[in-house]
């Protein structure tokens, strides 16, 4: 297979629908890192620990409840989704400069988790490129099949060692040493300076890859192999040129909340659930951005969509900016309300450089070095 001459800008095929999604779960991903950043106790231990909900204000209870019960677990998975969508038509493009972009993405990876924040996914996605290459030349319907087992597997594993999501405070000596932890992260994180809390948080790297997040990591296998085979079958262009796009769309959500509220009960198929929602909300954005009423929204995300990979980083630097002792040292300070509103404000903003930005380049700073270290020579990125 021969390479392609690479392109600068956004190819004339680019779908803006796309783009704008990508934007849109970029807010999904703010809103659920900023509390992960710098809230103490998580969101989950707020929730979950009696004492700790009952004091919280009700402001304070719905903000958790939202970002816990339709937000959390349901922006990476799109993210993934389009990573295995876009991965196949570069693949087609060629295999080598393909190869070489997942390694300069693994590099991004490694040093945003060391300097930036430790619950990076830009690794998993690096991580996921590979196995997609390695199963890329399967039959459409073995993909699907791959990743269908790879849904039962994640499953197996979230059930057996996940605790995360429903942490137990009922053993007196876990909760001691949760304890623990936490004020050892306050101290560190409020307190400490910038090499301090980097050598912190190439341990806390480290320890993402402990089994408890596994289920995390291989559900991208899941969702990034069901994006490959949507790209292959066709079964996306099929969708959104379907009469039936919106039933499909509503059926997901409503399918998918359903799941997620059922959570309370059981949380073993949270991956699951979290899965069919993030289906539910990307096919009604889809859906939504056939719609004429609706191309304004849909045309103001495009931009910072295009420029994702930038966004995603800008955001770990303004919340470890304001979180962090090195910055204006906020950590533990805030409550869900406020953490939700400053993710907000955060992703709004980005929205608005990413305008400015593309007016003058053709692709986002972090983008412009990652094709140019791609096809090792240095590419242009003004529009002049």
């Amino acid at each position: 297979m021969t390479e392609t001459k690479p392109t600068v800008g956004p190819s004339s095929d680019r779908d803006p629908s796309i783009d704008a999604l990508r934007g849109l779960c970029l807010l999904g991903i703010a809103i659920v890192n900023a509390p992960w950043i710098g809230l103490s106790p998580s969101l989950p231990d707020l929730l979950w620990d009696d004492t700790r909900r009952a004091a919280l204000p009700l402001w304070d209870l719905g903000s958790a409840l939202f970002v816990e019960g339709l937000c959390e677990g349901k922006f990476y998975p799109q993210f993934a989704a389009l990573f295995g969508l876009g991965a196949g038509i570069l693949m087609s493009r060629g295999r080598v400069a393909y190869t070489r972009r997942l390694l300069v993405l693994l590099v991004f990876g490694v040093i945003h988790s060391i300097v930036g924040w430790w619950g990076d996914i830009l690794l998993n996605y690096a991580l996921l490129g590979f196995v997609l290459l390695a199963i890329e030349r399967l039959p459409t319907r073995g993909i699907l099949a791959f990743s269908a087992l790879m849904m039962v597997v994640t499953t197996a594993i979230a059930i057996r060692f996940d605790t995360w999501f429903s942490p137990d405070f009922d053993d007196a000596e876990r909760a001691r040493e949760h304890a623990e932890y936490l004020a050892h992260e306050l101290a560190i994180y409020r307190d400490g300076d910038f090499l301090t809390i980097s050598r912190h948080r190439f341990d806390e790297m480290l320890a993402f890859f402990g089994q408890y997040n596994w289920s995390y990591r291989l559900n991208t296998v899941v969702m990034g192999s069901f994006g490959l085979w949507l790209e292959r079958s066709g079964s996306l262009r099929r969708l959104t040129a379907s009469a039936h796009h919106g039933r499909i769309a509503a059926a997901l959500v409503v399918i998918g909340i359903a799941a997620n509220a059922s959570l309370a009960l059981w949380s073993g198929h949270y991956i699951l659930a979290g899965n069919v929602l993030a289906m539910g909300y990307a096919a009604s954005f889809l859906w939504l951005g056939k719609r004429a009423s609706f191309a304004r929204v849909r045309d103001a995300l495009v931009p910072i969509g295009r420029t994702a990979i930038s966004a995603y980083l800008g955001q770990t630097v303004a919340f470890t900016l304001f979180f962090y002792g090195y910055g204006l040292a906020m950590y533990g300070q805030l409550g869900p309300t406020a953490a939700l509103a400053l993710a907000c404000s955060v992703w709004l903003t980005e929205v608005v450089l990413a305008h400015a930005w593309l007016s003058r380049f053709t692709i986002g700073p972090v983008e412009w070095l990652w094709r140019s270290l791609t096809y090792l020579k240095v590419l242009p990125l003004s529009r002049a």
